[in-house]
């Protein structure tokens, strides 16, 4: 029984389990990325917002960003993955949009929508790095990466400047995922639980009938406990 079921067991090198793929380098650049225009654009906030919970809210996702750079930066470097140094022309546009914002009022807005937009962009990337890496390292990293992002749209969206129709929508694929997609069963291991049922069920018949032989061996059949002899 364990041979044939270790035949049908995928294999799985060890090196698909702790390398470093497209999507963990990525995850780590878009972090890194993101980190560098929203610690200046929380400092900003934390100093010039109209608002006391915008300036609360610059100060949290400040620190935050802070913390998680260092992580990333410490991880990249273990795993060999080259991080940006400074933020892209898109990000240096809404730092700009920041700085000549015309009053507090019209600062305190843009800061709250450009960054919950931005925050739901890595926000997917970190979620379907998640799901599929296969480097234990960047799954806690990303773990990690997750809960600062979704504790940052949740302050954001708490000033109460957010404009979620702006926002984009989500992008759901309308098919039906294939069955047993969701609990992640591979051809292998349904094959391997079939062969595990048959298995078992033909050695509880085997056993069944070896006792019925047995007791057949033996004599004739034992009487009721109400039979009565002559």
């Amino acid at each position: 029984m364990l041979a044939a079921v270790a035949v049908l067991q995928p294999q799985t090198p060890a090196s698909a389990q702790t390398g470093v793929d497209a999507g963990d380098q990525l995850l780590l650049v878009k972090v890194r990325q993101a980190g560098l225009w929203e610690m200046p654009a929380g400092t900003w906030a934390e100093t010039r917002g109209a608002s006391p919970k915008v300036r609360e809210v610059g100060a949290a996702i400040m620190v935050d960003h802070g913390r998680l750079d260092v992580m990333t930066r410490q991880l990249a470097a273990k795993l060999h993955v080259a991080l940006p140094a400074e933020p892209s022309a898109e990000q240096m546009g809404w730092l700009n949009e920041l700085q000549n914002a015309p009053t507090p009022q019209d600062f305190d807005r843009i800061f709250a929508n450009r960054l919950r937009a931005a925050h739901g962009q890595v926000f997917s990337v970190i979620a379907q790095v998640r799901a599929g890496t296969r480097n234990p390292e960047i799954r806690a990293y990303a773990t990690v990466a997750n809960q600062a992002v979704l504790r940052h749209m949740t302050l954001l969206e708490s000033t109460g400047f957010v404009d979620f129709s702006a926002l984009p929508q989500a992008n759901v694929a309308s098919s039906a995922a294939p069955a047993g997609a969701a609990l992640d069963l591979r051809t292998g291991d349904v094959l391997t639980g079939a062969l595990l049922i048959l298995l078992v069920g033909g050695a509880t018949l085997l056993g069944v009938r070896y006792v019925k032989s047995g007791r057949l061996r033996g004599g004739r059949l034992r009487p009721n406990s109400g039979e009565t002899h002559g």
